[in-house]
């Protein structure tokens, strides 16, 4: 009986499903939309270039009812929603849409509208309740008309920064707002923005990002209208001011808040702590500072919390939201323990800590995580005290222990981590062989990080792991030959091991497709020539092969490396030239050859072609001939080295020019970027008798040093007004230190060592007030050494080598006729550089009129020879001048006529 009264229950369950969807059914086809608004949204559909596969309903379909994306009354048959949204469409939004004016819900996000301006009839539909705009390529100022939507619950104009309002006036009548998002618009002169948005008593959702806002008043308006406010995004703007307190002690009920990247200052309010209705705090990446002892007592509700790259200090409170589940305080300046005030969370799943001064025991008790996901414990004082059978309870997507202390040995646990897709303990002091299941436990690995350790042994093949797109294994003592890898690795650092053999596998692994933007195989011990594969190479965009053995030629395929933003081949034994292809890598900033056998002149194009270099160090090579002129045109570089070759000439006048280093343009960053996290490594050693600076790639440097150039330093040279360091040491320069080097505020390391200079200090020199280290030594100077700020400082090998110079810190006392010989000096100063200007100039005056003479020679012979030898050329030649001399012959008659005409009605008489 039991069975049968089941039965009975499903079949009147069944048959009243039935007749509802058939009723249901019924009166859904019942509803035909109206002809003129089908017809109205046809040629709307007509104004797209793309219509998708997913709207062939609306050809195949009589009522447009049941088009994808319309939707109609179910009384009038009125068309009242048209959502197409994320259907990728390309095309104008047309007027034939005034045809639907009962529309009360539009969406257009995602529409290519291909940068027209929002259309004025929009404002024409007064039923509109719903309207979303966002991600169109709309441009322009939104039309004020908008405000007379005055049912508009919902507007999303959100973007990619290209429309722009100049006030909110426009949004105050409408009172049913609930839902606002102008994201990416450009509110810059919105000024007023905060009471303009007061006006919406309705409104629960506001997000305001990346609006490019300048103000955040401290201060109330005279009422707050919109106290239901529960999500609020005013992230990415240009605040530059604290948080006010009014915001934390009006708005109870909100759920959401997100200040993140918006330039404020200052302390947390303590009003902070009481907005006990919050679930997700975002305050990442302002100046905010102070500690956090008291701050989340009463947040109860808080699950997401993101503090990063702040400035707070202090300890971390003893009791934090017991459920946290995200938590982010990493790039600040807090110390202390950590575990008394993490073990509480029990429902975290991303715990993030790194770059601080935590200092703590991790122990298994400490992550005690069952739902853990996501641990970044980085650049902290970190010892890991677990046993080497601990068995977690969470399973990690990703892992950073950088700099954490394991002991020597590799960490056992991480082999119960099935599923790490990323992995980081650079850093940690462990030695020995990497354990194979460690290479080989998790498929899903996408980026592996070892680096800075003392592992050894050699690295397996790495061809299978194809989710494996990131691989530093730098700073360790691997050996062997190098591993091929997968065509979706991007990036593979390997320097600084014992890696030896050819580049080989490289070559047999740059295959057609392949993804590799990075690679770093500097400071290992390969050998044999660089092969000439690089053809496939076309998405690197770092490449570094410096300070290992390789040698023969540089292959001409480098320069198909059209994407490539550093070179660097240095400390090899590179010979011949620079390939000619090297011009085609147009965008290249950094170019370091140096320390090879390179030969021949500095070619012309490296400032014609590669006309973006910021970095060029041709150093401790075999290149001689003049320096180009062409190097003038590197507007950008900051960073230029030729020393240690056999250049000769002078200095090109034009130098002037180098913008960067006069200070006309900004010294480029490497802190943002696809290479942020990548170092490149490089020293400069400025030279002296006694001693040397080590100058960083940041620093501004002009080095000429250890060379044959000659001639006087070129006054221009004194307005490259950025350089921190300038080395013409060891060459053959003549006449007096520039007049003007005074204007070189920044220098802080000066050598014009082991020359011919001569003549008195410029009586300004003593301005160069940040000075740490100069040289003068072995020159011909006189007079003075001069005294007074950072010259004090200068030991006597600075000057040494200079038998006429006398002061203090040399023994020599200065003479009573020294002041004669300082003005006679600068005399002969004057006329050496007239006479220097002459000589530097004839040699080029010279070539010129040789070039010109055997060109007309050349031509001249030509010409002749070929009459000669071609009769028909011959005859049509004395034809032209007969034809010629015949058209002159008679020009020359008919104008002597008109003159002899005009005098002889001068000379009638009246």
């Amino acid at each position: 009986m039991e069975g049968v009264a089941i039965l009975s229950l499903l079949i009147v369950v069944v048959i009243s499903y039935g007749f509802s969807c058939v009723q249901s059914s019924n009166v859904y086809l019942g509803i035909h939309c109206i002809e003129s608004e089908k017809n109205a949204l046809i040629k709307f559909s007509q104004g797209f270039k793309n219509p998708p596969r997913n709207m062939l309903s609306w050809m195949l379909d009589e009522n447009c009812c049941q088009w994808k994306g319309v939707e109609c009354d179910n009384t009038t048959g009125h068309v009242i929603t048209l959502d197409l949204q994320k259907q990728f469409l390309q095309g104008e939004f047309g007027i034939s849409l005034l045809g639907l004016p009962h529309l009360r819900h539009l969406d257009m996000s995602q529409i290519d509208f291909q940068g027209a301006h929002i259309p004025d009839f929009i404002s024409s539909f007064k039923n509109l309740e719903y309207l979303n705009l966002s991600k169109t390529n709309f441009r322009g100022d939104i039309p004020e008309n908008l405000g007379n939507l005055s049912r508009l619950q919902f507007l999303d104009l959100s973007g990619y920064y290209s429309l722009r309002v100049n006030n909110l006036k426009w949004i105050q009548p409408l009172s049913s707002m609930k839902i606002l998002d102008l994201s990416g618009v450009n509110m810059r002169s919105a000024e007023n923005w905060l009471h303009d948005i007061n006006m919406l008593s309705s409104l629960s959702v506001l997000r305001l990002s990346a609006c490019q806002l300048t103000t955040f008043p401290e201060l109330l308006p005279t009422f707050v209208n919109f106290t239901s406010l529960r999500i609020l995004d005013l992230s990415l703007n240009y605040f530059n001011t604290s948080i006010p307190s009014w915001l934390l002690n009006t708005y109870h009920n909100l759920v959401y808040l997100n200040l993140s990247r918006s330039q404020l200052d200052g302390l947390l309010p303590n009003a902070f702590g009481n907005m006990s209705s919050l679930r997700v705090v975002d305050l990442s990446e302002n100046s905010l500072l102070g500690n956090l002892t008291h701050s989340f007592e009463k947040m109860s509700s808080v699950s997401f919390l993101d503090l990063s790259r702040n400035s707070f200090t202090g300890y971390l409170p003893p009791t934090l939201p017991s459920k946290l589940k995200y938590l982010d305080i990493s790039d600040n300046q807090m110390k202390g323990p950590l575990a008394r005030s993490i073990t509480q969370l029990k429902q975290l799943v991303v715990l993030n800590v790194a770059q601080n001064f935590f200092s703590d025991s991790i122990t298994e008790h400490f992550l005690n995580f069952s739902d853990l996901r996501m641990l970044d414990l980085s650049s902290n004082s970190f010892i890991f005290n677990v046993s080497a059978t601990w068995m977690p309870r969470f399973q990690l997507d990703s892992i950073s222990l950088q700099s954490c202390q394991h002991g020597t040995q590799f960490p056992q646990w991480l082999q119960t981590q099935n599923g790490l897709s990323f992995i980081d303990i650079s850093r940690s002091n462990i030695s020995g062989n990497v354990p194979d299941w460690f290479w080989n436990f998790s498929a899903k690995v996408h980026h592996i990080n070892l680096s800075q350790n003392y592992f050894r042994g050699e690295v397996p093949e790495f061809t299978e792991r194809v989710h494996l797109t990131k691989l530093d294994l730098s700073d360790n003592n691997f050996h062997g030959p190098l591993p091929h890898f997968s065509p979706n690795m991007m990036t593979l650092i390997l320097a600084r091991n014992s890696f030896n053999g050819t580049i080989a596998p490289v070559c047999e692994s740059l295959v057609m497709n392949n993804s590799l933007s990075l690679l770093d195989l500097s400071s290992n011990s390969l050998s044999g020539q660089l092969l000439d594969c690089w053809r496939y190479g076309k998405n690197l965009q770092g490449l570094n092969l410096a300070h290992n053995d390789l040698s023969g030629e540089i292959p001409h395929s480098i320069g198909d490396l059209a994407n490539l933003f550093f070179l660097q081949l240095q400390n090899n034994s590179f010979s011949k030239n620079l390939p000619l292809s090297l011009k085609n890598i147009s965008g290249l900033k950094i170019l370091d050859v140096s320390e090879n056998s390179l030969s021949g002149k500095i070619p012309n194009w490296l400032g014609e072609s590669l006309n973006t270099l910021e970095i060029l160090k041709l150093s401790r090579n075999k290149f001689d001939g003049i320096i180009p002129r062409e190097i003038c045109q590197l507007k950008y570089l900051y960073f230029l080295d030729l020393s240690s070759n056999a250049l000769s000439g002078v200095i090109p006048r034009c130098v002037d020019n180098l913008r960067t280093m006069s200070g006309e343009e900004e010294a480029p960053s490497f802190t943002y970027g696809p290479y942020a996290d990548y170092r490149i490594h490089g020293i400069l050693i400025f030279k002296g008798s006694s001693y040397y600076i080590i100058f960083r790639w940041f620093f501004i440097v002009f080095d000429l040093s250890d060379n044959h150039l000659s001639g006087e330093i070129p006054e221009e040279i004194t307005s490259l007004t950025a350089l921190r360091g300038l080395n013409l040491s060891w060459n053959h320069f003549t006449g007096a230190i520039p007049r003007y080097i005074h204007k070189m505020q920044n220098l802080e390391s000066l050598d014009l060592s082991r020359n011919k200079l001569s003549c008195t200090f410029p009586p300004d020199i003593i301005q160069l007030s940040s000075l740490e280290a100069v040289n003068f030594s072995f020159n011909d100077l006189t007079g003075e050494v001069p005294h007074g700020y950072q010259f004090d400082t200068f030991e006597s090998n600075s000057y040494v080598g200079n038998p006429n110079l006398c002061g203090f810190p040399l023994s020599r006392v200065c003479s009573d006729n020294l002041h004669e010989d300082m003005i006679d000096c600068s005399n002969n100063n004057n006329q050496e550089v007239h006479e220097q200007g002459e000589n530097n100039n004839w040699l080029e005056e010279f070539s010129f009129y040789i070039s010109m003479g055997i060109g007309f020679n050349t031509g001249f012979l030509l010409f002749w020879v070929t009459l000669m030898l071609k009769k028909s050329w011959r005859y049509a030649y004395m034809r032209c001048l007969e034809n010629m001399g015949n058209k002159i012959y008679v020009f020359a008659a008919i104008r002597l006529r008109k003159i002899q005409a005009a005098k002889t009605v001068t000379n009638c008489p009246n």
